[in-house]
């Protein structure tokens, strides 16, 4: 998987993925930047829910379970000094639909949490980075 970015001369940068399609993401006004996207923390839990979403979905469906709508809310909870990484994440599914049954939500959203979701995994894992520079 690949991602690059183009910086704007401030504090934003556009973003482009593997699937093609551009994303802004900026630092808050507050800090120095103009607020015009996502910043790259809201980015993560962009992509928490993403992939938790859609693992949910998958195993209610294989579970006959007809969704009628979805939406999730998450809130993270940063440390106080640098750098600031989450310390708690806290996620609120509301779910609608027929066959949903307490259990079988359940053991999707621990299917997500504990085996599929690649974002929550990357998330309690230390992961190698490495760089290289060179001037353009």
């Amino acid at each position: 998987m690949k991602a690059s970015l183009k910086w704007d001369g401030h504090l934003g940068f556009e973003a482009v993925g593997e699937s093609g399609r551009p994303i802004v993401t900026d630092a808050v006004v507050e800090a120095g930047g103009r607020g015009l996207g996502p910043t790259p923390m809201e980015l993560v839990l962009f992509g928490l829910g993403g992939c938790m979403g859609i693992d949910v979905v998958l195993i209610l469906q294989k579970s006959r379970v007809e969704l009628t709508a979805f939406t999730m809310e998450l809130e993270g909870e940063r440390a106080p000094e640098h750098p600031r990484g989450f310390t708690k994440i806290k996620i609120r599914l509301h779910l609608k639909g027929k066959g949903l049954q307490e259990a079988v939500i359940d053991r999707a959203i621990k299917l997500s949490m504990e085996k599929y979701c690649s974002v929550r995994s990357s998330l309690k894992a230390e992961v190698a980075t490495e760089y290289t520079f060179e001037e353009a």
